[in-house]
């Protein structure tokens, strides 16, 4: 980010509430026709308004586009194949915890409402996927029409606000879609994360090339010991945290 020596430069984590964000996210928004793009723009600049009024120096797009999740990574990345789920079986590490195991009730209940915290009037936001992404074959990534599209809109909605001399994208890490795609392919770990590590380098660098910052999700770092099945053991956790982290300084080369 850009330094100051007048005062404190602002940022935020990514998702704002209230963006109104595309239903069908990025890869709805890549097909979409030119007039709905418009709209898309406009949508979009509001949120970049709303930041700027507010003093925000390095704003995003309020991740508008909620598709980049992993049935988004499923579709544009090869190798991946989808598969309705068997009996008992999850559509993602963060439904099967061990803090899930001790405390059942409260989880059963934000289940049922489809919300994170169980906040009264909270938006729904999960809903219980019927399908499994896995991994079939050699992953392969490319820097897609539909995150090129995505950066299109964010530069047209900048330039249309104005005022605003530094912005950010979010992407997931490696390690953090392996939460979400099972390897049925590699039978590696390691292997697995850097596979993933080298088909996101190209969404990275579409990113990079664009003139943003690029910020990396990976909320898997603190939440992976929670997801891992039987509890593992401090030497265990860390060995498992170098892997991903140097994936991740891989993909960032």
């Amino acid at each position: 980010m850009q330094r100051s020596e007048q005062s404190i430069r602002t940022s935020h984590a990514g998702r704002l509430p209230g963006a109104a964000q595309s239903s069908g996210g990025s890869l709805a928004g890549a097909n979409k026709p030119a007039e709905d793009i418009s709209s898309l723009t406009g949508q979009v600049a509001g949120i970049v308004k709303r930041q700027r009024d507010l003093g925000i120096d390095c704003v995003g797009d309020g991740e508008f586009w909620t598709g980049r999740h992993f049935r988004f990574y499923g579709q544009q990345l090869s190798g991946i194949t989808s598969r309705e789920l068997r009996p008992g079986e999850r559509a993602s590490g963060r439904e099967s915890t061990r803090e899930r195991d001790a405390f059942p009730t409260l989880y059963s209940d934000m289940d049922r409402v489809g919300t994170a915290f169980c906040v009264p009037g909270e938006q729904p936001r999960f809903f219980p996927a019927k399908d499994k992404m896995v991994v079939t074959a050699p992953i392969k990534g490319r820097a897609t029409e539909a995150i090129r599209r995505e950066i299109k809109v964010f530069k047209v909605a900048l330039a249309a606000v104005g005022g605003v001399d530094e912005a950010f994208i979010c992407v997931f890490a490696p390690g953090w879609l392996d939460h979400f795609i099972y390897d049925q392919f590699y039978n590696n770990d390691e292997e697995f994360v850097f596979a993933l590590a080298e088909a996101m380098r190209e969404e990275y660098r579409a990113v990079v090339e664009a003139g943003f910052i690029l910020q990396i999700d990976d909320p898997g770092m603190a939440t992976s010991w929670d997801m891992i099945k039987p509890a593992p053991t401090i030497e265990e956790y860390h060995r498992y945290l170098r892997v991903r982290i140097d994936a991740l300084n891989h993909a960032c080369e």
